[in-house]
């Protein structure tokens, strides 16, 4: 099968085997749609610690080929989308049920090979089907809908005001997301056009981790307000420690929502995300692909790495 490979500094389309399922609870899935994420661009870029060979991706949906013994739910046929996030299994936030607060977790397209290439297996407990009015290109979004839906973890209600910074595609998600649960009274800020009012807001929410964003949202909450945590920068941000004491503000990161529940938003219409959705390309275009996605962020561009027609 054709799948794009980072091997070492070296980024290119290969032909490689195509995966079989190994163990009884394996599901091998034939990708439809992968959404491009600034992950798989840190990761091609080395940014980030993985795999030193490995297939990059992680936003997909597909359909299923294949399935283990011991695979309940899911026949060949069905079409679904799967959590990118695996938990390791072992340890005691596993064992005791809590399994989205392992500490030890892998990720596809870092620690596992892919979703940019024809054909992916992974383990049943990240799969989720697709309700039937779901788009293979919708459920390829489920992720980042997941992702953004980490905000409702929060201690925030939505009676009170709040402000998202970053005027970007996730933080127009995330302002959706929020109103669907009844925050009216959140904005967004762009930092390259208007000023935060001082003292101001309940709640923050950082779509945008930098030294100066942090401090613009230090000043903008009132004191005893809460920021919320959401990028996922691998490399330190500095934080205004005194700002921070003297407001007594509270800092709560989160990291993902209910994936079942991210892809209810947008099979029961509470959320709508077509205008945030982008082209489709070939896994060969990925070089011009991945440049783009380093100046534009306006919406989720996707590769469709098979040849057989797309299916809705």
């Amino acid at each position: 099968m054709r799948a794009l490979i980072k091997d070492k500094t070296d980024v290119a389309v290969r032909n490689i085997e195509q995966p079989q399922v190994q163990s009884a609870d394996d599901v091998v899935i034939r990708i439809a749609l992968a959404g491009l994420c600034r992950t798989d661009v840190f990761m091609a870029d080395g940014l980030i610690n993985g795999n030193e060979t490995v297939t990059l991706g992680h936003e997909f949906a597909g359909i299923v080929e294949d399935a283990g013994a011991d695979v309940q739910g899911f026949a060949k046929g069905d079409r679904v989308t799967v959590m990118p996030v695996i938990p390791c299994g072992k340890c005691g936030f596993c064992n005791s049920g809590a399994k989205d607060s392992c500490q030890n977790t892998t990720m596809l397209g870092i620690n596992h090979d892919g979703a940019f290439a024809e054909y992916i297996r992974v383990p049943t407990n990240t799969v989720y089907k697709l309700p039937a009015n779901v788009s293979f290109k919708h459920g390829a979004y489920s992720e980042p809908v997941a992702a953004a839906l980490a905000v409702m973890k929060a201690d925030i209600s939505p009676a009170q005001r709040g402000f998202i910074y970053g005027n970007n595609r996730f933080a127009k998600l995330i302002r959706r997301i929020m109103r669907s649960y009844g925050f009216d009274n959140v904005s967004i800020h762009d930092p390259q056009t208007e000023k935060l009012e001082d003292n101001a807001y309940d709640f923050a929410i950082e779509t945008l981790a930098t030294e100066v964003a942090m401090k613009d949202i230090l000043r903008a909450v009132r004191p005893r307000g809460r920021v919320i945590i959401r990028s996922r920068k691998h490399e330190p941000v500095g934080i205004c420690f005194d700002l921070a004491v003297k407001k007594e503000v509270t800092m709560q990161a989160v990291n993902y929502g209910p994936f079942d529940e991210a892809i209810a938003l947008m099979a029961e219409g509470r959320i709508q995300v077509d205008d945030l959705l982008g082209d489709v390309h070939d896994l060969e275009s990925f070089a011009a692909v991945f440049a783009a996605s380093k100046t534009s962020e306006t919406s989720k561009v996707f590769f469709k790495p098979g040849t057989e027609p797309e299916v809705e």
